[in-house]
């Protein structure tokens, strides 16, 4: 196989994987009336530290509108995963904070969580695994610049 088709298989396979493991995340959390978008959007509060993010930032940490973050952080606040809250020195901005039914719910889950997590990637060396991380985290962060640089443009288009 020459590097084109090397790229492109490469590419068919992340996304059927991607599509695989939200439909997988969709199947297991659709029994507490979750889907893994609001998942996702979780991860992102707790991926960007102590301080409760805007909304701007949640939405900017995993790709996704801020009219889209907002539908998903609604839903979320509704179900008591987060409170949205004016910023006190920006009332334009949201800032979510995760509740205590948040931690309660996942802790309470955490060890089974886990433990079917773990499962996806039985067999998958612990170097593998840091190799494979890298080169992802390389190849988002290539679309990530793509996609910046063709948003001015976009913006433009009628």
């Amino acid at each position: 196989m020459n590097r084109g088709d090397e790229e492109r298989e490469l590419y068919g396979v992340v996304f059927l994987l991607a599509e695989s493991w939200k439909h997988l995340l969709d199947s297991l959390l659709k029994p507490d009336g979750l889907t893994a978008k609001q998942w996702m959007m979780l991860v992102a509060i707790e991926a960007l530290g102590p301080e409760a993010p805007t909304l701007g930032q949640a939405a900017g940490f995993y790709g996704s509108s801020h009219q889209a973050a907002k539908k998903l952080a609604l839903r979320l606040q509704g179900q008591g995963f987060l409170e949205i809250v004016p910023d006190p020195n920006d009332r334009r901005s949201l800032r979510l904070h995760l509740t205590p039914h948040h931690y309660e719910y996942w802790g309470s889950r955490a060890a089974a969580h886990q433990t079917r997590f773990s499962k996806l990637f039985e067999g998958v060396e612990t170097a593998d695994l840091r190799r494979t991380t890298d080169v992802l985290q390389t190849m988002l962060d290539r679309a990530n610049a793509t996609m910046q640089a063709r948003e001015p443009r976009h913006a433009t288009e009628g």
